[in-house]
């Protein structure tokens, strides 16, 4: 436990731990009031006992003051790490993790060390700009011709590495991996300094700030299962390592093994922190480096400062997407980068037929487009869609050729029948995305994507990938959905209808159904076959308010929160969908030289 985590333990029992560390002093209000932390009795020092900050304590007399395991350490004359395990004891904590057993290591030799020869120290002090008082702390040697960095633990040396000037390293070997410098740590230090290099350790040191060193650089680890107790209670572990690839990439497993929430990462302006002092790089200048180290959250957690730019251009955003063929649809209806929508309907009623008119219209208008479309073979989808764009019902084969050519920057085909695995379908999709930059995604339909019609938690899981591929992607994903069988079709389903999880449409931000007024329908077929025809009421008269073919229901529109309705005409022989009775069907694609307009 770090720290500041038995802290708050005992802040939990703070009248109990300040009779304990402080049986002199007595309370007054909502304070315990003590001569001093050495527990003579009288009023310089309080206790807070209140519930709003339990344990911070002051001495008037000193200055000094902190939390109950800064109060430990003063009363008792303790390091932190003495302390925290006493107050453990006192909380009643045990440590049952098992013991580190390390393996049998052997000692360095210390022949032939003595104190820094004269060579050595000029070059720490003249050319490493470090001062005396650092190179004294740290224990600096020589070795013969080598400079010597001794890893102590107390006073028993436990490692050690060696500098033969200018650039040359060894270290001994077989010897047990630990932190460079305990020794200049100070006993009530609540945070601490990892570097990558002993000089860096010293130039922190130098700058007034507690510093260790690794003892194998930036490669590999080992030594933090020998340290990890000793390291355990800092609340704050900054990590300094060299401004480098090979520097920066070895702290991701630091920040793991140490806890992500503790360990902060240390920007500096040059590749060290021995550089930047022999740089004269500020003592403010690296107070700020460490007031600015950050933790690596996951990259799923940021502040909500990191969207200031974010936010104010949503003051002036436009809202913009995917635009569907009707000039109606387009103020109140479109479908946005990084959403999933369902397009969905029952059998029969012009799904498919609507969304082929969709990736026409948009294919024909430089979206990229991808469609997954399992119940058609492949080359009949795409007649059937060449007709929407032609706007003519049998378009000749030169007509039918220039309509593919200019799909060959638009518009590409998951071409595959039958049921097809979901796993399949989001990896061609990611392929597509990354290579082709594909902005539209189609998948016509699914229960095609090898679900059995039960199995709801696997649509719900699939539907939630295709999301999170639409928002990672910044891309659109239209999933095309069956409705459910019920007694009629004479009324729309609603979201409420969409077959499979009920997650489907939970999960997706922009739901539409597609409608067929089959009761008038099936009305101009009565009145067409009866001799001496009845007028049809007006709500089946083809141009009366309520006379249309189709409806175009948006159920469902997160963005926008509008849940508009389309009125659409059908058109059997270009199978394309118009927006007024008396529309014709109309060219996507504008051929002067075949006597083709252009919509």
């Amino acid at each position: 436990m770090r720290a500041s985590e038995i802290a708050g333990r005992l802040a939990m029992q703070v009248e109990p731990v300040c009779r304990y560390l402080l049986p002199n002093g007595r309370r007054l209000g909502n304070e315990w009031r003590v001569g001093g932390v050495d527990g003579e009795a009288g009023k310089s020092m309080g206790v807070h006992l209140g519930a709003d900050k339990p344990g911070v304590w002051m001495d008037g007399a000193t200055g000094q003051a902190g939390d109950l395991i800064g109060l430990w350490m003063a009363a008792r004359n303790l390091s932190l790490k003495d302390a925290c395990r006493e107050a453990c004891e006192f909380l009643g904590i045990r440590d049952d993790r098992p013991e580190h057993h390390p393996k049998p290591y052997r000692k360095p030799d210390r022949g032939g060390v003595t104190r820094l020869s004269v060579e050595h120290l000029e070059w720490l002090l003249d050319v490493r700009k470090l001062p005396i008082e650092t190179v004294e702390k740290y224990k600096l040697a020589s070795r013969g011709d080598r400079l010597m960095f001794p890893y102590l633990r107390g006073e028993e040396l436990v490692f050690a590495k060696y500098r033969k000037l200018p650039k040359q390293f060894s270290a001994e070997g077989d010897c047990e991996p630990i932190l460079f410098g305990w020794q200049a740590i100070p006993a009530n230090a609540r945070a601490v300094i990892l570097s990558e290099g002993e000089l860096d350790a010293c130039a922190w040191h130098a700058y007034g700030y507690p510093a260790l060193s690794v003892p194998t650089g930036a490669n590999g680890h080992k030594w933090i299962e020998g340290e990890f107790a000793a390291l355990e209670p800092f609340d704050t572990i900054y990590l300094s390592f060299d401004m480098d690839e090979a520097g920066q990439r070895s702290i991701g497993e630091l920040v793991e093994r140490l806890g992500r929430e503790r360990c902060k990462v240390v920007a500096l302006p040059h590749k060290d922190a021995n550089e930047c002092l022999m740089r004269e790089v500020s003592r403010d200048s690296m107070t700020m480096a460490l007031r600015d180290a950050r933790t690596q959250d996951p990259s799923e957690l940021r502040n909500a400062s990191d969207f200031e730019d974010a936010v104010i251009a949503e003051l002036s955003r436009v809202d913009d997407g995917i635009r569907l063929p009707w000039k109606k649809t387009h103020d109140s209806l479109m479908l946005r980068p990084g959403e999933c929508s369902v397009l969905a309907g029952v059998n029969g009623h012009g799904k498919t037929i609507m969304v082929s008119q969709f990736i026409a219209h948009a294919s024909m208008h430089a979206t990229r487009c991808c469609v997954a479309s399992m119940e058609w073979r492949t080359p009949l989808w795409l007649l059937r869609m060449a007709r929407q764009v032609a706007g003519i019902a049998t378009p000749s084969q030169a007509y039918l050729r220039e309509i593919m050519r200019a799909t060959r920057e638009t518009l590409w085909v998951f071409d595959v029948q039958g049921a097809s695995k979901a796993s399949r379908i989001l990896e061609v999709f990611q392929y597509a995305r990354k290579r082709y930059r594909i902005e539209w995604f189609v998948i016509d339909n699914l229960a095609k994507c090898g679900f059995a019609e039960d199995d709801y938690s696997g649509q719900k899981l699939f539907v939630e990938a295709l999301g999170d591929f639409a928002r990672a992607t910044d891309c659109h994903v239209t999933i095309v959905a069956h409705m459910r069988k019920t007694e009629s079709e004479d009324h729309p389903s609603g979201k409420m209808g969409v077959k499979g999880s009920g997650g489907i449409t939970d999960m997706v931000q922009t739901v539409l159904e597609v409608w067929r007024n089959k009761a008038r329908e099936r009305a101009l077929v009565r009145a067409e076959n009866r001799d001496d025809p009845e007028p049809l009421p007006e709500k089946f008269e083809p141009n009366g308010k309520s006379g249309m073919d189709t409806l175009l229901l948006c159920l469902k529109q997160n963005a926008s929160g509008k849940e508009p309705t389309f009125r659409l005409w059908f058109d059997s022989a270009t199978m394309q969908f118009v927006s007024a009775p008396d529309h014709k069907p109309r060219s996507m694609l504008p051929l002067a030289g075949l006597g083709v307009q252009a919509a």
